[in-house]
């Protein structure tokens, strides 16, 4: 009899063994029921993500606004091909209605218009002193991004003799010392070296690139220009002939205002050319620029046209526009 109560508490041990290892196994099925399908929704979290940032950039890759969308934007007269380009790509326009859509006044207007919020984004060379001071009296910050590359250049007659200056010799010219075109290798004619107003991009860069300070000569009414259309037609002009000389930006007197009676001078021993000026060793190689006021909105549209405009496929369109790209 106490075997057989000795047999059955052995029997009923085992029994709960099993019950117990069946209880576990089922507690783990029904833990990994629950636990699947969290996996696979963050699986599927993870996959919505990347596609949301995919959709984003391929976004980013290639903008599109409407005109309404597009930011109100000014520049100066030599950036106007590449904001001709810009409207052509972003807003789909045809050539024709790029060229009605989009009009640019001087740098030194395009500043004011930015300064008293009547255009939301211009595109041109650094703010002079003057333009910086006339910003900071009305609260306004500039915000500027460099977008491309070009070049300020020296043009004469194509009779000149002369083929390349120093920026010191250039300095020596404007400043006054020399006036004569046989003390920088010339033939022995009095140097008639025109100027741009004051404010406009040019004249700003001459001041800030070339002069560094020094102050330039004050000359008679007449060898001023408030446009680079009229120094480069000085400059091309027969009755100036060997003596004149003038400045511009490369694209502007190379693509967009080509006169056959003028050529660039060598600065330091460079020519300019869009290799140089994209590898920096031409002296005067400088960045055009976005410039808007820097309180502008993080997701605005001007923000989003000018991070456009430095990816690769903005890029493209700055080389479009005929500059060189900046990276």
């Amino acid at each position: 009899m106490k075997q057989n109560r000795g047999k059955i508490s052995i029997i009923s041990i085992i029994a709960i063994i099993m019950m117990i290892l069946l209880i576990c196994m089922l507690v783990l099925f029904i833990v990994n029921m629950n636990n699947k399908p969290k996996i696979e929704n963050d699986e599927n979290e993870i996959t919505n993500n990347i596609i949301e940032n995919n959709e984003d950039l391929t976004n980013n890759t290639h903008l599109k606004l409407t005109r309404e969308e597009f930011p109100r934007e000014d520049g100066a007269t030599a950036m106007r091909p590449l904001a001709l380009e810009i409207a052509k790509d972003v807003i789909d326009m045809t050539n024709e209605e790029a060229e009605d859509f989009i009009i640019h006044n001087t740098t030194a207007k395009a500043y004011e218009n930015l300064i008293n919020k009547k255009t939301d984004i211009i595109f041109a060379s650094e703010p002079s002193d003057d333009i910086l001071n006339n910003a900071k009296n009305a609260g306004v910050e500039f915000e500027m991004v460099g977008i491309g590359k070009d070049g300020f250049v020296f043009v004469v007659n194509k009779d000149n003799k002369i083929q390349s200056l120093t920026i010191e010799q250039i300095q020596k010219i404007y400043t006054g010392e020399i006036t004569n075109w046989k003390d920088v290798g010339g033939e022995d004619l009095k140097i008639v070296a025109y100027q741009r107003e004051e404010n406009s991009g040019s004249q700003n860069l001459m001041e800030k690139m070339v002069m560094k300070g020094l102050k330039m000569a004050e000359i008679p009414t007449e060898l001023h220009f408030s446009n680079m259309e009229g120094l480069i037609d000085a400059v091309a002009s027969y009755s100036n002939s060997n003596s004149s000389i003038g400045y511009s930006i490369y694209l502007y007197a190379k693509e967009q205002y080509v006169k056959d009676n003028i050529k660039f001078v060598s600065i330091n021993g460079v020519y300019p050319t869009d290799e140089t000026i994209a590898d920096g060793s031409y002296p005067l190689s400088k960045i055009v620029y976005a410039i808007f006021r820097k309180d502008e909105p993080e997701n605005s549209n001007v923000r989003k046209l000018v991070n456009y405009l430095l990816t690769p496929a903005g890029q493209e369109i700055v080389e479009k526009g005929g500059y060189t790209k900046i990276k």
